[in-house]
């Protein structure tokens, strides 16, 4: 195995690692706090799979939550390959995982709320802007933090083993 495959290998598994524990912190926090708040912890994951198949996923059964789970981890993993490459390309980005966190959990959200949800079968935004502020806050702690952290370090060249 040449170093270049070992650069590569290390990169995609940390990548994988970002959108992996970032799409798990996010699960639990809204399947947790949809519980706290009354509702059932599948409610969060019928309306993602809502954006894709319309208000009929809020009827849908299990298979309907399994879809919006699946489509929230690939939201995740795709999101955080797209800050590796965004951030491998453009060398001139800062590189210190607090900012890019900061600002990915940031960018991340509003994208989610003002781009694709209202292009989605959803055809709305998912945070109400009185909102913004605190949910603001969980995307940085729950998907930046956790996405800088592993990305930042996938740019990294591969300990030597």
């Amino acid at each position: 195995m040449n170093a270049e495959t070992t650069t590569n290998n290390h990169a995609r598994n940390l990548v994988l690692l970002a959108g992996f524990t970032a799409g798990l912190a996010d699960f639990l926090f809204a399947s947790i706090t949809r519980v706290m708040n009354g509702g059932s912890w599948m409610d969060p994951w019928k309306g993602v799979a809502g954006c894709l198949i319309g208000e009929a996923a809020r009827e849908g059964g299990f298979e309907i939550v399994l879809l919006g789970i699946a489509l929230h981890f690939f939201i995740c993993f795709s999101a955080a390959a797209m800050l590796y490459f965004i951030l491998k390309k453009a060398p001139s980005l800062p590189r210190q995982w607090l900012l890019v966190a900061v600002v990915y959990g940031i960018v991340f959200m509003l994208v989610m709320n003002y781009v694709v949800a209202p292009l989605s079968r959803a055809g709305r935004s998912i945070y109400p802007v009185e909102t913004l502020p605190i949910n603001a806050f969980w995307h940085i702690v729950l998907v930046g933090l956790t996405s800088a952290w592993f990305v930042t370090r996938a740019l990294k060249p591969a300990p030597a083993s």
